[in-house]
């Protein structure tokens, strides 16, 4: 592609601060992903420190992703088709790892959406808003999903394959920084299966198939942020409210919810429902 894609820090080049965010970021959401919306906000100094000081006390006792979690089960109800021979020969052992990934990002994105949300709702309420205490309770992250294969770095792909990864870039204004949701590239490891997944997703996304059920979701989300902006009293750091941290905050507000719906079609998908 002619256009760049957007900056981030990657897990093997964390250090420091942004290191052990990624860990507690994988620990607090029990998956082995650091998504790309924390990846990107790290190239931007003190955005992805002021982003997890603000959020974290929302995590620790479970309460955002119990109820990002519940918002996006069954996201995606709607019918599946049959693939049957079409789908490309995988073994068991290979399909499991793909399942994995799939899973790792259902998991993941819920969270990642509705702490979009909680940030911005956080812009209307004024610093230093008197609210009840809210005593913590204790709350043990489910088991977490175990590691996954490696996201591919979109330079080492194979021509063919990174052609087909960036048939599916979100672009903004021409010129501008690409947004490749990550799930794509991590699904390169198995192009044939990219491709059916390529057959299957892009058309329903052209013809607004999903529609409806993202934007059943963005709403269930909304209101549960909202709701919890409202009870803690968090008020939005001044950093992550400039004209450029709202513009991240957009284009990802856009993409995740895509995401959320697209995962539970594909987990269907796979399982042949």
């Amino acid at each position: 592609m002619s256009a760049s894609y957007l900056t981030e820090v990657s897990t093997d080049a964390a250090r420091g601060e942004t290191a052990r965010i990624y860990e507690e970021i994988r620990r607090l959401t029990a998956g082995p992903l650091v998504a790309l919306i924390y990846r990107h906000l790290a190239s931007h100094p003190g955005a992805l420190e002021a982003l997890w000081q603000g959020i974290v006390p929302l995590l620790v006792d479970g309460e955002l992703q119990q109820q990002a979690w519940g918002c996006a089960r069954d996201a995606w109800v709607g019918p599946v088709p049959a693939l049957a021979g079409a789908m490309p020969a995988i073994d068991g052992r290979e399909m499991a790892r793909v399942t994995d990934v799939i899973d790792a990002y259902n998991r993941a994105n819920p969270v990642n959406y509705m702490i979009v949300c909680v940030v911005r709702a956080a812009q209307s309420i004024k610093a230093g808003t008197q609210v009840p205490a809210i005593a913590p309770r204790a709350w043990s992250p489910p088991p977490r999903i175990g590691a996954i294969a490696p996201i591919p770095a979109m330079a080492d792909l194979p021509a063919p394959v990174r052609a087909l990864v960036d048939s599916f870039a979100k672009s903004a204004a021409p010129g501008a920084p690409v947004l490749v949701p990550t799930l794509y590239r991590h699904l390169a490891h198995w192009p044939a299966l990219l491709e059916v997944v390529a057959r299957e997703v892009q058309p329903r996304l052209a013809q607004e198939v999903f529609a409806p059920a993202i934007r059943a979701f963005q709403a269930s989300i909304d209101t549960a942020a909202t709701s919890l902006v409202a009870r803690h009293g968090l008020a939005a750091d001044p950093l992550l409210a400039t004209p450029a941290m709202n513009e991240v905050f957009e284009r990802f507000g856009e993409v995740i919810p895509e995401m959320v719906v697209v995962g539970s079609f594909l987990r269907r998908l796979l399982r042949g429902d």
